[in-house]
């Protein structure tokens, strides 16, 4: 496998179980640690299903920067199709980390997993996710998803969805502007 991804000054490192440790203390010290860690625990850790990962999380540094963490989800291994999400630090916000953190996703879903359908979506409140997804070559708005989220105060909220395939991929990016760190 890999130990991480680099393109563009964005180097997104493989969390693991071996290194889940040193990625805590990595994430300490700053004024949103807590509820960090908490998404870190609760999405970013390896998952398995019958024998195979389905999950695979990412802590982000921004050149020399921790920047927050990215992930990559397969929902379905028999339809090739996976599913994108992220969270950043606030002091790291508006620095374009996320859009540009998706071509490593994409080369780890399509040229690694041989993925179809990689998908995102963001709660309709959520503007500033919006920009961000729609800042991202490739991605394609395909609908609304009715009260498909929860949001901060609780309650079901639509979700804007969009999704990229390996085709628009193949299209739209040069993999090879994606390098493997081992």
């Amino acid at each position: 496998m890999f130990k991480a991804l680099y393109s563009d000054s964005i180097t997104l490192h493989l969390i693991t179980d071996d290194n889940l440790s040193q990625v805590y203390d990595l994430f300490q010290g700053f004024p949103d640690s807590k509820p960090m860690l908490e998404e870190m625990f609760q999405h970013y850790i390896p998952k398995y299903e019958k024998g195979r990962q389905v999950n695979y999380g990412f802590y982000s540094m921004l050149a020399d920067q921790l920047a927050g963490m990215s992930l990559l989800s397969i929902d379905s291994w028999q339809e090739r199709s996976g599913s994108t999400g992220a969270d950043v630090f606030e002091h790291m916000r508006g620095r374009g980390v996320t859009p540009r953190s998706k071509p490593h996703l994409f080369y780890v879903a399509f040229e690694l997993l041989e993925l179809n359908r990689v998908a995102t979506g963001c709660l309709i409140s959520n503007q500033s996710s919006k920009r961000s997804i729609e800042k991202t070559v490739g991605f394609q708005f395909e609908g609304i998803s009715r009260e498909s989220g929860i949001n901060e105060q609780g309650e079901f909220e639509d979700e804007y969805i969009y999704s990229i395939l390996r085709r628009d991929w193949l299209n739209l990016y040069d993999k090879s502007q994606v390098q493997i760190i081992a």
